[in-house]
Formats: structure tokens, C-alpha cells, sequence
């Protein structure tokens, strides 16, 4: 009647209606047959207070491991996205450097361009002052060869004496002179400054010419230098393309394994939320059954 009583108090306790039902058979049937029972429901009991205990057990080790394996893919999705980032601004900066560089390019043709249509032209007025010049000077020495003739010719018939070869051009400018020697002597002087202005000319188509080269070939090598950047920032876009694709895929990827174990994670606490909250109420009140038995 004690074990009744006991029994039935703790069956109450914890709502346990094969407890109750236990109870009630104890006063029904013979004790041999009562303990009999009560010896497979304690080894039942014994039983899943163990594997609940393994469920429990497993329960934390479950959620500690995808709570975990979240946490380690945030991180990695962390890094994945400043990757990303990095390789995007690194392939916008590179293509604002190929444009300025096409730019420079295009600057650069135009200016030689320019500079070849400048020097043509300039060549073609030192071409027309050289020509000109010379043509002075060929006239000049024609009209000093007829005067000298013709003096020649009138001293011989005046019976005068030749004169004196004229003196030399001076630098201070035409002056009047009297008769043929100061006539010549203003043609020569009109003759030497012609000549004079003529290879003054060829020095400054000289020079002209000389600088036009070294703008040409600085040119050309500032050219040739953007042609090969532009060659190699376009590889370098290239390979960041690639690399992007490369990150977008293992973002893709790490996205998915996160959906995963957030769903995985889920299915854990959906499972295991109840054995976790009540898991020491649980025990203990089936160990009290335990004991009473």
C-alpha cells in the first residue's frame, strides 16, 4: 500500500499516467507480477534518461557546430567582399588609366600631326626666301658683270685709266658714291647682305628642322610608352576580370554552404529548442519516477 501511495503521488506530480496506470495495477494484480513490471519500466526509464542525455549531448555539439561553421563562413564572406571590392575599384581605376593614356595617345598624334604641317610649311617659306634670295644675288652679279663692261668699255674709249677695284661692303650700310665704283659697291653690298640672309635662313631651317626631329622622336617614344602601358593595363584588366569571376563564383558558393547551415541550424533548434530548455526538469523529474520505483 506504501509503494501505492508512493507511486501515485509522484504520478500526479509529473502528470505520468503509466505511473498512475502502475499504481493502479498494484493493488489489482500480485506483487510478484507488479515488480516484474516495475523492473521493465525502470530499465526503461534507465534508458531514455541515457539517450536522451545522448541527444542532449548531441543536440549542443550540433548547434555549437554550425553556429560555428556560420560564423567562420560570415567571416570568409567578409573577406570575399572586400576582395571584391578591392578588384572592382582596382579594375575602374585601370580603365580610367587606359583612357587617359588613349587619351594621350590621341593628344600626341594630333600634335605631331600639327607639328608636320607647321614644318612643311615653314620649309616650304624658307624654300621661296632661299630661292629668292639666290635669284637676288644671280640678277645682282649679272647687272655687276654688264656695268663692268660697259665701263670697261667706255674708259677704253675715253683713253682713261681703269679704276681701282671697288673697296669692301662695309658693315655700316649703303652709303651714296660717285660713279661706277660707288655703284658696284652699293650692288655688292646688296649682294653679300643677300647671301648673308641666305645662310642666315639655312641656319634657322636648320635649327627648325633639328627641333622638329627631337619633337618627332620624343614624340614617338612617349607614344610607343602608352601603347605598351595601355598593352599591359589591359592584361592587368584582364587577369582582374578573371580574378572577379573567380570571387564572385566562390562568393556564389559561400552564400549557398551559409543558406545551408542556417537551414541546418534551424532544423537543430526546431529539433533539440524543447531537450535544451527542459532538459534538466526532464531529468530530474524521471529520475524522481526512477526513485519512486
Amino acid at each position: 500500500k506504501r509503494s501505492m501511495q508512493r507511486i501515485a503521488k509522484v504520478a500526479r506530480k509529473h502528470g505520468n499516467l503509466i505511473l498512475a496506470s502502475l499504481a493502479v495495477r498494484m493493488e489489482l494484480d500480485g506483487f510478484a507480477k507488479v515488480k516484474v513490471m516495475m523492473d521493465k519500466m525502470l530499465a526503461e526509464l534507465a534508458k531514455q534518461q541515457k539517450d536522451e542525455y545522448a541527444k542532449w549531448e548531441e543536440c549542443k555539439k550540433g548547434i555549437d557546430e554550425a553556429e560555428d561553421s556560420i560564423k567562420e563562413g560570415m567571416h570568409t564572406k567578409e573577406d570575399l567582399d572586400e576582395k571584391h571590392k578591392e578588384i572592382v575599384n582596382n579594375i575602374e581605376t585601370l580603365l580610367l588609366q587606359i583612357e587617359d593614356l588613349k587619351k594621350d595617345v590621341a593628344e600626341m598624334e594630333v600634335s605631331l600631326k600639327k607639328a608636320g604641317e607647321d614644318r612643311k610649311e615653314e620649309n616650304q617659306v624658307f624654300q621661296t626666301s632661299i630661292s629668292d634670295q639666290r635669284a637676288t644675288v644671280q640678277i645682282l652679279e649679272k647687272a655687276m658683270a654688264r656695268l663692268k663692261e660697259f665701263y670697261d668699255f667706255v674708259q677704253i674709249k675715253s683713253h682713261r685709266q681703269i679704276p681701282a677695284p671697288p673697296p669692301k661692303p662695309s658693315s655700316a650700310g649703303y652709303s651714296k658714291s660717285a660713279g661706277a665704283g660707288g655703284v658696284m659697291t652699293l650692288i655688292q653690298m646688296i649682294i653679300e647682305d643677300a647671301k648673308r640672309t641666305e645662310q642666315e635662313l639655312s641656319g634657322t631651317e636648320q635649327k627648325a628642322q633639328e627641333a622638329y626631329g627631337s619633337f618627332v622622336q620624343a614624340a614617338k617614344t612617349s607614344i610607343e610608352a602608352d601603347r605598351k602601358s595601355i598593352e599591359q593595363k589591359t592584361a592587368e584588366v584582364a587577369e582582374a576580370n578573371s580574378a572577379k569571376s573567380e570571387t564572385e563564383a566562390s562568393q556564389l558558393a559561400n552564400d549557398e554552404e551559409l543558406a545551408t547551415l542556417t537551414d541546418l541550424l534551424k532544423a537543430h533548434h526546431l529539433e533539440c529548442d524543447y531537450l535544451l530548455k527542459y532538459f534538466d526538469v526532464r531529468q530530474q523529474a524521471r529520475q524522481e519516477e526512477m526513485d519512486s520505483i
